[in-house]
């Protein structure tokens, strides 16, 4: 039997996980992907705020409503060749009397990328469960909730707006272009609306489902050796006991679920 136990109802562990999860630090990435025919690099960071804590025995701790508020800087690449076609100046060759034939030089237009930064932030839910964990680190007891499996994330009703971002921060400086400036913008933003929503989730949702996938949420940390009396002289030491182990469960108590934490001690 343990010798020492400690419950929460889901009001002190919804208290608890607050205050555990706003200690997680911003987490940020980086990288590149594709939004339809366009390529993006991105910088992104990322934090995390609680949701409704629901208790599941034996083990789980659910999460409703898990928010991730996400900030992304984008490098929006508009390669112009995938708009316009191709062009070359046609070679011309003529006979010139004791030199032969010569030919002008094959001339192509090499379209080239056009680069538009552009800000955007937003939030994504996600119901999540976490399962309890239990590790002996360094001689500190950790308990931990990590979550099961990846969760499906729900945009934000706004994050459509980013469309919008990206067209408006191109289609000033497509317009800029001599002569084809307000064909091309007319094209990008046409390309835009095509891809829509579903292409834009699809864009996102690999870059911002790690910051959901990796979560690991602290909940107790205990060194092993824990003093029960400080020391009162040289001939009266400090008495301490060592927690042999602990466990953690979620379980059920009359009528309500509590997060129970159980040590087994001795001196």
């Amino acid at each position: 039997m343990a010798e020492i136990i400690a419950a929460l109802d889901e009001a002190g562990a919804n208290t608890l996980l607050d205050t555990a999860i706003s200690l997680i630090p911003v987490q940020s990435d980086s990288g590149s992907g594709s939004l339809g025919p366009f390529v993006a690099s991105y910088s992104v960071s990322a934090s995390l705020t609680n949701g409704d804590v629901d208790l599941i025995p034996p083990d789980i701790i659910r999460l409703d409503d898990l928010r991730v508020d996400w900030d992304i800087n984008l490098s929006f690449g508009i390669d112009l060749s995938t708009i316009l076609p191709d062009f070359c100046l046609p070679q011309v060759c003529i006979n010139i009397p004791c030199v032969g034939k010569v030919c002008t030089p094959k001339i192509c237009i090499d379209w080239p990328t056009i680069s538009v930064p552009v800000h955007f932030a937003d939030f994504i839910k996600a119901d999540a469960d976490f399962r309890l964990d239990i590790s002996l680190v360094g001689g500190v007891w950790k308990v931990q909730a990590v979550i099961v499996g990846i969760p499906n994330l729900q945009f934000g009703a706004t994050t459509a707006a980013l469309l919008a971002a990206i067209g408006l921060a191109v289609t000033p400086i497509l317009l800029a272009i001599p002569f084809i400036g307000p064909f091309l913008a007319l094209a990008v933003n046409a390309i835009l609306l095509a891809i829509g929503i579903a292409g834009l989730t699809g864009f996102l949702g690999p870059i911002l489902t790690p910051f959901v996938s990796g979560i690991k949420i602290p909940i107790y940390n205990q060194p092993q050796l824990f003093p029960v009396l400080p020391a009162q002289s040289a001939v009266d030491p400090q008495v301490d006991i060592v927690i042999d182990a602990i466990a953690a469960s979620v379980a059920h108590n009359g009528a309500e679920d509590e997060l129970v934490l159980t040590a087994d001690i001795s001196a």
